[in-house]
């Protein structure tokens, strides 16, 4: 399988070019952190707060607050301007993965609420303190009232306190899909890069920056998750990140699919084929004999 045409040079490194800017700006670092500090405490005052059957006024407050520092950080972003990464010859400066710590706290939220609702089925019908059909027919309790509540918006209490909530354990399944997958990259998110101008990329180990030189890997694959240059033994591997990949320089979005496209280009200008399978932002290089 060959390369698509690509902007190389001929010696198979990238043509620096720079972005284009799409007129539009990114929220501030400020504006993310008042954002993450708003939500952040109506999320504390509202598990202080959790065994009251309402809001209080505090919490109305807080929320209207965190709202407004939203609206406000989408309506008028401060930071630099929006650039589009959506091209391979776009890629230069520096990309690093990141975790989106918003969708892991609230997937452990989920998860908790999920395992507490669980815990309490096991325990209450272990003891006698209910049974199956106690555990239904608060469950049904549960979403009916809750679904009547939303219906009614505000008009209605079902006094939901008064159930033992057994219905939160559906919470437990999507708390664990959200903190199993924005957890990828925390966990598996590979060695930061960056490409320069004159197309060499490097690989940043600790402190160090060291060239990637693709003749020592034979064999190259990205799944989607990361893209992995594989030595023979007795030699390692080097991981780069493909999964919520961030530019540095611009701070937006690295494309999956752009950050693969750049690589299969590359590899396959210096002396690699692609497996006739390696489709968007997965592929198998193999380096030729």
């Amino acid at each position: 399988m060959t390369a698509p045409e690509s902007s190389l040079h001929d010696n198979g490194d990238s043509r620096a070019q720079r972005p284009p800017e799409s007129g539009e700006r990114r929220p501030a670092g400020w504006q993310r952190a008042m954002r993450w500090t708003a939500w952040l405490g109506f999320l504390g005052l509202a598990i202080a707060n959790s065994q009251k059957a309402a809001f209080s006024g505090v919490e109305f407050v807080a929320l209207a607050v965190a709202i407004g520092v939203s609206i406000f950080c989408v309506a008028r972003p401060l930071g630099g301007p929006q650039v589009d990464l959506s091209e391979p010859a776009h890629m230069l400066g520096a990309f690093v993965s990141r975790t989106n710590w918003a969708l892991v706290l609230i997937g452990a939220v989920l998860t908790v609420g999920g395992v507490a609702a669980t815990g309490a089925i096991v325990y209450d019908m272990s003891t006698g303190r209910a049974d199956f059909g106690d555990v239904v027919r608060d469950i049904a309790v549960f979403a009916e009232g809750w679904f009547v509540e939303i219906v009614m918006r505000g008009f209605y209490d079902a006094e939901l306190e008064k159930t033992h909530a057994y219905a939160l354990f559906v919470l437990l399944l999507p708390g664990l899909l959200l903190l199993w997958y924005n957890l990828i990259a925390f966990f598996k998110r590979g060695n930061e890069f960056r490409v320069d101008n004159d197309g060499s990329v490097a690989v940043r180990t600790g402190d160090t920056w060291s060239a990637l030189l693709e003749y020592e890997y034979p064999t190259v694959t990205a799944d989607g998750t990361t893209i992995d240059f594989i030595a023979p033994p007795p030699g390692g591997r080097v991981s780069l990140p493909q999964h919520r990949v961030f530019s540095r320089e611009y701070g937006v979005r690295l494309p999956a699919k752009t950050n693969a496209e750049y690589f299969r280009r590359r590899l396959c200008s210096r002396g690699f084929d692609l497996d006739p399978d390696s489709v968007g932002d997965h592929f198998t290089a193999r380096r030729r004999t």
